[in-house]
């Protein structure tokens, strides 16, 4: 069985150089449902929507939205109206169920994960870049905390309709959405943040979805073929790869398997300066540790990289649960 090291361990192994960390959806599994938002949209399994998924093989709701519009012009066009009228009405059928999906895996509103945000923020804190798959809101609310310093890249942009953006390469980033976000939004070749309201930004987030029509930036393909595809279709993806692939110094990954569905993510780490790799797992075990292990050899031997990886228990991070100073400084006076 490899070694396994506990957290602060690797932080010292690391030693004072800048750590760069990717998270995965592990980051976020106490708190954010990991269904697909497909499998969370209630569609029944007979539904022609829920079909048209399979026929257009993706998982894209924009996609099949735009699909049921374009095939309502034609239906017009051929004078059948009844019938176009019911492709739109099952265009609109699909961005609510989008934003049942959205509801259904997140909690209500932040300040129901408010107490344990400051426990997050001191795991973040040992390190100099954020990478994350996650595309959901949980390192969003985390950033919004005074003493995250968790800036994103659009602090230079404009607040305007409840948005900020565009997202500007010049400006100031720690934290880079690999595979975007539901709280990012396309606007031309630009990409915009969406911003809270009186009622929270998942409101926000569906008032934009239903009424403005606008779909959140988000990678859910299922291969990793067809992720680089997404993320080379869009300026703000690519930007975010190429960080990643430009990493230096030592690199944490969490709450990530290495499945060969993201192999793109290994290639662009294994290819990058990196000078050693920590891989968290969860609840480790003999045939977990041969399998991930197996992963990253084989990744690794693809880029040629000579870069070692040391394995961490995940769960000696506390992410969510680090005792406070007060509760620190208690434990140390006893």
């Amino acid at each position: 069985m490899p070694k396994i090291i506990s957290f602060d361990d690797a932080l010292k192994a690391a030693g004072s150089k800048d750590c760069s960390l990717l998270l995965g959806n592990g980051f976020s599994a106490s708190y954010f449902s990991y269904r697909s938002l497909l499998d969370k949209a209630d569609l029944k399994p007979d539904d022609p929507v829920r079909a048209l998924f399979d026929r257009l093989k993706t998982v894209d709701f924009e996609r099949v939205v735009k699909a049921l519009e374009g095939a309502s012009e034609v239906e017009m066009a051929y004078g059948n109206k009844e019938h176009a009228e019911g492709l739109i009405k099952d265009a609109n059928r699909l961005r609510e169920a989008l934003v049942h999906a959205i509801r259904g895996t997140h909690p209500t509103h932040r300040e129901e994960i408010e107490d344990v945000i400051p426990s997050c923020v001191a795991f973040l804190a040992s390190f100099d870049e954020v990478f994350t798959l996650n595309y959901d809101l949980l390192l969003n609310w985390v950033s919004l905390s005074d003493e995250a310093h968790l800036t994103d890249g659009f602090g230079l942009g404009e607040r305007r309709n409840g948005f900020l953006g565009p997202f500007k390469i010049g400006a100031h980033c720690k934290v880079y959405n690999l595979h975007g976000g539901l709280h990012l939004f396309r606007n031309g070749v630009d990409v915009d943040k969406r911003i809270a309201g009186a009622s929270g930004i998942i409101d926000a987030i569906a008032q934009t979805i239903t009424t403005s029509k606008r779909f959140p930036l988000y990678v859910a393909e299922g291969t990793s073929a067809a992720k680089m595809q997404r993320i080379k279709a869009n300026n703000y993806l690519s930007h975010c790869y190429e960080k990643l692939g430009a990493s230096m110094g030592p690199f944490f990954v969490f709450g990530h398997s290495a499945d060969p569905n993201d192999a793109h993510i290994y290639s662009a780490l294994f290819r990058s300066k990196i000078t050693h790799l920590y891989f968290c797992i969860y609840q480790p075990t003999d045939e977990k540790l041969k399998s991930v292990s197996g992963e990253l050899a084989r990744y690794k031997e693809r880029a040629g990289s000579k870069v070692e990886y040391t394995f961490v228990d995940s769960e000696s991070a506390h992410v969510w649960d680090r005792p406070s100073p007060e509760e620190q400084a208690a434990k140390v006076a006893r």
